[in-house]
């Protein structure tokens, strides 16, 4: 009974989190701040898709503090050890990637490249220079 009276209160407090932007376009977006400050989040809903989430500037600070921490497992020594390993194994079985091997043949790269249009000026000066 106690299980069925809790997943009736958490019905009843998501439903109430719903606010239907005609209450904002009423002029009772102050009001909808108030609930927020006071009871916590709540979903915009317009033509009955929820839309966006309003949330305190402490629960948002909280979240975004909470959302940028860093993820740290802790895994025992024997389990850290295992993963070790595990990789050890994998890299020992996997060979590196060998680059490709192209055939430098001139009028296969000159085809793939396509005609390049050439300053001539620029190529004199370059040797006159070099």
């Amino acid at each position: 009974m106690l299980d069925m009276k809790y997943d009736v209160d958490t019905a009843a407090k998501l439903l109430y989190a719903f606010v239907p932007i005609s209450r904002l376009n009423k002029g009772e977006a102050g009001k909808v701040i108030d609930e927020v400050k006071a009871e916590g989040i709540r979903v915009i809903v317009k033509n009955n898709v929820p839309e966006c989430v309003m949330v305190s500037v402490e629960d948002y600070d909280r979240m975004a503090k909470l959302a940028s921490r860093p993820v740290r497992i802790i895994q025992s020594k024997e389990a850290e050890e295992k993963r070790k390993a595990f990789i050890k194994r994998i890299r020992q079985n996997v060979p590196p990637p060998i680059p490709p091997k192209r055939k430098l043949d001139r009028k296969l790269i000159m085809d793939e490249i396509g005609p390049i249009d050439v300053d001539e000026d620029a190529v004199n000066e370059l040797r006159r220079l070099g």
